[in-house]
């Protein structure tokens, strides 16, 4: 199901036109002009040590530059891949002068092929293993957004609970397809499992000396007996980042 509103739970403030009645094309092409201003008022705060505002600055840069990419005939505006992997490393910088590796390491690994991208991992320390399986993980769902995976613990157990998102080619505008569940994890595992009467889906936990904690799932069954909206899945590696 699309659901515009949701665009309030992205990591990105949506434009209050998303809500009115402009067309589709109107508010890509304005959100469009705006990225080249995203990346040089970004590197002010950068170059002032403004971290916070920064990052606000260089997401929105990298989020509208990889959504207006992929819209190139209706946006009136040509960028690059490479374009794509600058903006996405920018933010990633800023995290690591906000001393949070994890999401560093998340929006580098985004392009994992990318020249940039591999010497600035190059940069970041070393990962160190963590028995406490708390914490958030993710997993980029495009344009900037991601999945979640957030583990708590509790008294007798973690507490494992997935958020995923669908980007369609409009979703940055119109909202994603979203898709959760939530099951729980015996202190002493690293393994545990949700299930419906026709989907299954396996969680587990184990430590790269590279990328650090990290999630694996793995759904399997009737896809859409897990009661996602059209095209989520929870499949793949997430990263520890908090």
């Amino acid at each position: 199901m699309n659901k515009s509103l949701l665009c309030l739970s992205l990591s990105l403030m949506c434009s209050p036109s998303v809500f009115a009645d402009a067309s589709y094309e109107q508010e890509l092409k304005q959100q469009c002009s705006k990225i080249k201003n995203f990346g040089l008022q970004g590197k002010k705060n950068y170059d002032q040590k403004q971290y916070t505002q920064a990052l606000k600055q260089f997401k929105n840069q990298a989020v509208w530059t990889a959504f207006c990419a992929a819209n190139e005939d209706d946006s009136g505006v040509q960028l690059s891949q490479r374009d794509i992997e600058l903006a996405y490393n920018n933010v990633g910088l800023t995290y690591s002068k906000l001393h949070q590796p994890g999401w560093s390491r998340a929006w580098y690994s985004v392009f994992p092929n990318s020249s940039i991208s591999q010497y600035n991992l190059k940069q970041l320390p070393s990962p160190k293993r963590d028995l406490n399986l708390a914490g958030t993980y993710v997993q980029h769902a495009g344009f900037g957004q991601w999945n979640t995976l957030k583990v708590t613990r509790q008294k007798q157990d973690y507490l494992v609970q997935f958020n995923g998102l669908y980007m369609g080619a409009r979703s940055l505008i119109y909202g994603p397809n979203i898709g959760d569940f939530e099951t729980t994890l015996a202190l002493n595992k690293t393994q545990t499992q949700y299930h419906s009467k026709t989907c299954q889906i396996d969680v587990s936990f184990e430590f790269d000396p590279k990328l650090g904690q990290r999630a694996l799932l793995k759904q399997s069954g009737d896809i859409s007996g897990c009661g996602f909206g059209h095209n989520v899945s929870a499949n793949g590696i997430f990263l520890k980042v908090e």
